[in-house]
């Protein structure tokens, strides 16, 4: 036992044990390399690919701005187009509030009138401070907006690295499993870099459909900025649960002047698309691309929101995939392979 208790083994040890109770503490910065490294994995195919004609390096620099370009080009025009109808909005939304204050003015509970219920001296009070708290938060939005700047940054650069020394990160994981080991974990980061790649081209896709067909369902009903209700619910579909509900009730603000006959069909509409998405188009997209059941992919949404917070949630799909590999490659695989041997000898 004492050969075990050795210096470069206590310091293991130490070291080991520190990064456990520091984990809780650098959560985000652990899901920011998370995130870098599901990305990494959805373009390393590409990277593959055109180191046929140049160096890693040069190979992952162009997948990176290729497919930064990329999305660009496909956010842009949509964008433009909701820049008009956010112009258009913002031009109506006086009109908007006074209409909004009339209906509420008219709304009775029981018998009772909303301003009967609600202290307007106290609401016109209060404004002062509600005025002065949002000019206070002001900077704290501009630094909010830097850091996430900043945030994008350094994903990007966090990508390429990872893309263009991914044999000598690889290498040097793999140094840490004894030699009969070696060959399996390399196996196993394989599989989990296959299918954790799977989960952004799956997203991406996921999200263009729901954005389409939300807009073209808005379109259909008559509903004022379409285009630009159909690209928030899109991007908002990245978020499980969450997302959808606060796409609806955007929706649902700016369509309830359209009585309420409409309201229902809206609500129908929203709810038919998500039930599109969420049976067809994405348990087929990450059943293809990813090979989950999406009980899998619900368990670890909520386990993830759990203990990792909001990008838990986002990156659970890549997550689930994560460990079902695990599980399978070091508990179902040689479970069922003793099995098989067993009933052979038989």
């Amino acid at each position: 036992m004492l050969k075990y208790f050795r210096g470069k083994n206590l310091i293991f040890l130490i070291l080991v044990i520190f990064l456990l109770l520091m984990i809780p503490k650098i959560t985000g910065i652990i899901m920011l390399f998370f995130a870098a490294y599901v990305i990494a994995c959805a373009l390393n195919p590409f990277v593959v690919k055109l180191q046929k004609k140049f160096s890693r390096s040069a190979a992952s620099a162009i997948a990176v701005l290729t497919s930064t370009l990329a999305v660009f080009a496909l956010f842009v025009p949509i964008v433009m187009i909701a820049y008009k109808e956010i112009g258009a909005f913002i031009i109506g939304l006086p009109e908007r509030i006074v209409a909004i204050i009339t209906n509420l003015s008219n709304f009775s509970i029981f018998g009772h009138k909303l301003p009967e219920m609600i202290s307007l001296d106290k609401v016109m009070n209060a404004s002062p401070d509600v005025a002065q708290s949002l000019v206070n938060q002001s900077l704290t939005v501009t630094v909010g907006i830097f850091q996430v700047f900043v945030i994008i940054v350094a994903l990007t650069m966090i990508i390429y690295y990872i893309l263009a020394d991914k044999k000598y990160l690889k290498d040097k994981f793999i140094e840490f499993f004894p030699p009969q080991y070696k060959e399996k974990a390399s196996g196993i980061l394989s599989e989990i870099s296959r299918k954790v790649g799977g989960y952004v081209r799956t997203q991406i896709l996921s999200m263009i459909a729901v954005g389409l067909m939300i807009t073209v369902v808005l379109l259909v009903l008559g509903v004022d900025y379409a285009f630009l209700l159909g690209l928030v619910a899109g991007i908002l579909d990245i978020i499980p649960l969450l997302g959808p509900t606060i796409a609806l009730v955007a929706i649902l603000l700016v369509a309830y002047q359209l009585g309420l006959v409409k309201i229902i069909l809206i609500v129908a509409g929203f709810l038919i698309v998500q039930q599109l998405s969420n049976y067809i188009v994405r348990p087929i997209l990450f059943g293809k691309f990813m090979q989950l059941h999406p009980l899998m992919i619900f368990l670890a949404l909520f386990l993830s929101e759990q203990f990792l917070g909001f990008w838990g949630v986002i990156l659970s799909p890549a997550i689930a995939a994560m460990i079902c590999v695990l599980i399978d490659e070091l508990y179902l695989a040689p479970i069922n392979a003793t099995a098989t041997e067993g009933n052979s000898d038989e």
